[in-house]
């Protein structure tokens, strides 16, 4: 059975104490305790997250509550903290379930953690592994934290990888979660960043100052960015990379100046073109069409579509291959 250590009157009083107030079917549960904690070493709840750590997002919060109808130390188990060689102690595990005991059960003073020591290393080092702890951790033990916030712990990491692609981001003019999150860049998602930048580095910096020039207002478009990433790296369309080429001029000109006018930057997903194996070579296709269809009004040459064509149409194949 749960003990109620308050009454609903405190419990009320306690929801509006908080910044972030629980929903109306949560205030029920606050007080509400059972169990016993976890034996072993304690450390203060109030102790610091560390740098790796995500953001709480509350409603998971609202919804371990509710699960446990309050707060079950047989279900806490142990938050993990990190010592440094400074002598002070920060979490990398267990965000959620620390916020929910503040709320439940503010009395609590101190919750039950497993201690890991780096104060044999130098500061810097230690920072450095507890990242890496964070991301390991998270990547593997556990399946609720995003690419993103993985990201973001692996660069602080120094990650060979993650640093590698905090450089492009940079060099983009783009952010992804927390990574090279200031004033002026526009967010990607992780996983769309990753593919986009597979399909060439300098392709994927190039479409990204595009669609910033086009598009200066909006956010950016992921899947346009892969898009255009595929058709700047295909090999027949290789002189809209080189910045020699009057057609690598004739293509920015278009992109910037005439197809705004034309379209918004969500109809630039081609999602009538959606239908292949990999949607970017749909976009790439679609992009090039609106062209190259451009250039012939304009009585221009252009590069024959038949290529891009070809590889859209190859992934149509393959994808319903793949569904028999």
């Amino acid at each position: 059975m749960f003990t109620d250590l308050f009454t609903d009157s405190y419990g009320q009083m306690l929801a509006e104490n908080y910044t972030i107030k629980p929903p109306k079917k949560i205030e029920k549960y606050l007080g509400k305790v059972r169990g016993v904690m976890a034996t072993g070493p304690r450390v203060p709840i109030d102790t610091e997250m560390d740098i790796a750590q995500r953001d709480c997002n509350f409603n998971d919060v609202w919804k371990y509550i509710e699960k446990s109808r309050g707060l079950d130390w047989n279900l806490f188990g142990y938050v993990t903290v990190v010592k440094f060689p400074d002598g002070t102690q920060k979490m990398i595990n267990g965000l959620h379930r620390k916020t929910l005991v503040e709320y439940v059960a503010p009395y609590v003073t101190e919750v039950p953690a497993h201690i890991i020591d780096l104060s044999h290393l130098t500061q810097e080092e230690a920072q450095v592994e507890a990242a890496k702890y964070f991301a390991k951790y998270n990547g593997a033990a556990s399946r609720t934290v995003s690419s993103e916030q993985r990201f973001w712990a692996e660069v602080i990491g120094l990650d060979e990888d993650a640093l590698r692609l905090k450089d492009i981001l940079i060099k983009a003019n783009l952010s992804c979660g927390k990574v090279n999150d200031i004033p002026g860049t526009k967010k990607v998602k992780y996983n769309n960043f990753v593919q986009a930048v597979k399909l060439g580095t300098n392709e994927t910096i190039r479409a990204a100052q595009l669609i910033h020039l086009a598009y200066p207002g909006n956010t950016i478009n992921d899947t346009l960015l892969s898009g255009m990433a595929r058709l700047f790296s295909h090999s027949s369309y290789y002189e809209l990379m080189d910045d020699t080429t009057k057609i690598y001029e004739q293509f920015e000109d278009w992109f910037v100046n005439f197809l705004p006018k034309m379209k918004g930057i969500r109809d630039l997903s081609y999602r009538q073109y959606r239908n292949a194996h990999k949607w970017h070579d749909g976009v790439a296709y679609g992009l090039y069409r609106d062209f190259a269809h451009f250039q012939r009004t304009q009585g221009r040459w252009c590069i024959p579509v038949d290529s891009i064509k070809k590889h859209y149409e190859k992934g149509i194949q393959l994808d319903s291959m793949l569904d028999d």
